[in-house]
């Protein structure tokens, strides 16, 4: 486990997901296929958006628009979900709170299309935490964040004017973690409508205003070797390796007033 790991109260977690992209699998455009998934996981995911119709584009110039039929089934919340298609499935919660009960929310997907003999090999395997941190106070200058957000991400900023405000900032890092996983982090300030609005969730309500953005994308891409086909286990190993690197990138991206902040107390 990572050093300085913590579970906030108040942690500024949007969105959490994975997405796991499969060569495509003929059996999962069959009716009785998604049926059989949806009796699978009705514990879990009780909710079903059937037939679900997504426009995935154009085969070629002047063709015609190509429709995907998705599954959706969600938790009676509406905080978590699962999105079946013939090339991936996605997992996400808009109320994440301990890794291993996400991980075995995985686990049941992934065990359930192995109950309907789906098992496709796999091509990348991604976990994603999206943080909007808010915080009660006006930011007019996005160096005020350092207050809130470690110096190594705001330093970059004194490089302009000290005279004029930065109105927003945003950078890209990826990092190599070896045997073809990555972490790619991304961070932005910025003064808009939420960049997390998920068609199928709920998510909790949120003060409008200026908020900063701590992206991180951990992933192992499969492509180029031979086919690793579908396995809970080698899901969850993958989710467990880049998760630790995106917690610890976490907390080292935030400072002790942030810490404070989501832990119930005061700026």
């Amino acid at each position: 486990m990572y050093p300085n790991r913590e579970v906030f109260p108040n942690a500024p977690l949007a969105l959490v997901t994975t997405e796991i992209r499969l060569t495509d699998s003929a059996r999962l455009r069959q009716q009785e296929t998604l049926d059989a998934l949806a009796i699978a996981l009705e514990g879990r995911f009780p909710v079903a958006t059937p037939n679900v119709m997504v426009n995935v584009g154009n085969l070629a110039p002047g063709a015609p628009p190509q429709v995907e039929q998705r599954l959706v089934l969600t938790n009676t919340a509406r905080t978590e979900s699962v999105t079946i298609a013939p090339s991936s499935f996605i997992y996400e919660t808009t109320a994440y709170r301990e890794f291993d009960d996400f991980r075995g929310g995985v686990t049941a997907v992934c065990e359930a299309l192995l109950g309907v003999n789906v098992r496709p090999a796999l091509v990348r395997v991604g976990l994603r935490y999206f943080d909007e941190v808010r915080v009660p106070e006006p930011i007019t200058d996005v160096r005020a964040w350092g207050k809130w957000i470690n110096n190594s991400v705001i330093e970059p900023l004194t490089i302009g004017p000290s005279d004029v405000a930065v109105r927003n900032a945003q950078g890209l890092v990826t990092f190599d973690l070896g045997d073809a996983k990555g972490l790619n982090f991304q961070y932005a300030a910025l003064n808009q409508p939420s960049i997390v609005q998920p068609q199928f969730l709920n998510r909790e309500q949120f003060e409008p205003g200026p908020f900063f953005v701590l992206d991180f994308d951990g992933y192992r891409d499969f492509s180029g070797q031979d086919a690793v086909l579908l396995d809970a286990d080698e899901v969850t190993n993958v989710l467990t390796a880049v998760h630790d690197p995106a917690g610890a990138a976490f907390q080292r991206a935030i400072t002790e007033d942030a810490r404070n902040l989501f832990r119930g107390g005061t700026a």
